[in-house]
């Protein structure tokens, strides 16, 4: 595990050999935060019987893979306020129908994000909502405004990294949330918090990247290959109509990455984001877009909080599948399961391939 590699200081295999982009920004002592990426979370499990005093220690836990703690209360049940156990704001209560899980912190797995995560922020868990993420950062956010505001306390670091990961969706699985509830969920905890830090005083200053993990999981009409990504700040460039302007330019992840060096003053870790385009024409606009409003529609039909029936069409298949994780369960049978959930009968498109030429 990697908890256990970094206690141990066993260096990760799979670690670039020049690092990453928050080793960058710690070498040059910028100021950094994450919520969510390589983090290991204590999810919470029913209490148990009593054990002896010698028996599992922490470090021997970790060891055998157990990331979980007893508490005296794994889950919310619906109608359960949200505050007594989360955090989240207001004393409401639960409106899912599904159970939420509970989890007692957050610790790092990478050495320079030691000190430098929320352990409030969960990792990767479906039916964990993006709603509560998007409450953890909001209230650290507002933490930081009010810093800028008053001139004490910590303000917003730098460089903020976050994951947002219910887009994946459980598939059908058998009262788990819908793959519609799950990106709704998903869009709108991105909606929150894009609405926030435009009304900030941050939004002067501030650059928001979004990028989805991967392609895998949907083909594109262009190309299998191809991925959402936004760039939203102030100097946002419009189109005539008034509406966001779209930029044909072929960029990958290490041209974001770059872009990101470029605005905050990083060098380049290596000859791949040295050479990668900076996304200029994202921000070519005259540095009066407005801020943005969340769109709550979904929230108020109650669209997120739909859950999938007990039975029903692929819903044994779905059971069967992997979602302990990214990506672990096999992308063209998931792939088909959603296309059917949208698309019914309508045949599936084939996979293209455009972007290089053979």
């Amino acid at each position: 595990m990697h908890v256990v590699a970094l206690e141990k200081r066993i260096p990760d295999v799979n670690e670039p050999g020049t690092g990453y982009l928050w080793g960058n920004l710690a070498r040059r002592g910028l100021s950094y935060r994450d919520y969510g990426e390589y983090v290991a979370t204590y999810w919470c499990k029913a209490q148990a019987a009593p054990k002896s005093p010698t028996e599992g220690t922490s470090m021997e836990m970790m060891e055998m893979g157990d990331m979980s703690e007893t508490c005296p209360h794994p889950v919310i049940h619906k109608g359960e306020p949200l505050s007594l156990y989360s955090g989240a704001p207001n004393g409401n209560t639960s409106p899912y129908p599904w159970d939420v899980p509970l989890f007692s912190r957050s610790i790092a797995t990478k050495p320079e994000l030691r000190n430098h995560i929320d352990p409030h922020f969960p990792e990767f868990q479906l039916e964990y909502p993006d709603q509560l993420r998007a409450d953890e950062f909001l209230n650290e956010f507002n933490d930081f405004v009010r810093a800028r505001q008053t001139g004490k306390g910590l303000e917003l670091p730098q460089f903020i990294l976050m994951h947002l990961p219910n887009d994946h969706t459980s598939a059908k699985r058998p009262l788990k949330p819908t793959p519609s509830a799950a990106i709704a969920d998903n869009d709108l905890a991105l909606g929150r918090i894009v609405d926030a830090v435009s009304h900030s005083p941050y939004w002067d200053d501030t650059a928001i990247f979004v990028l989805e993990d991967d392609a895998q999981d949907g083909y594109d009409h262009v190309d299998a290959h191809r991925s959402i990504a936004f760039v939203i700040s102030k100097y946002s460039p419009r189109q005539e109509n008034d509406k966001p302007f779209v930029d044909h330019t072929f960029y990958t992840t290490v041209n974001m990455v770059g872009s990101i060096e470029a605005l905050l003053g990083l060098p380049p870790m290596n000859n791949n984001d040295a050479h990668a385009a900076v996304m200029a024409p994202l921000f070519s606009g005259a540095g009066d877009q407005p801020p943005f409003t969340a769109d709550s529609r979904n929230l108020q039909n109650g669209l997120i909080y739909q859950m999938n029936p007990p039975r029903g069409p692929d819903a044994k298949a779905s059971a069967a599948m992997d979602f302990s994780h990214p990506d672990a369960a096999d992308a063209e049978e998931l792939n088909a399961i959603l296309w059917r959930d949208r698309m019914g009968t309508r045949p599936i498109p084939q996979q293209q391939h455009r972007v290089f030429a053979h």
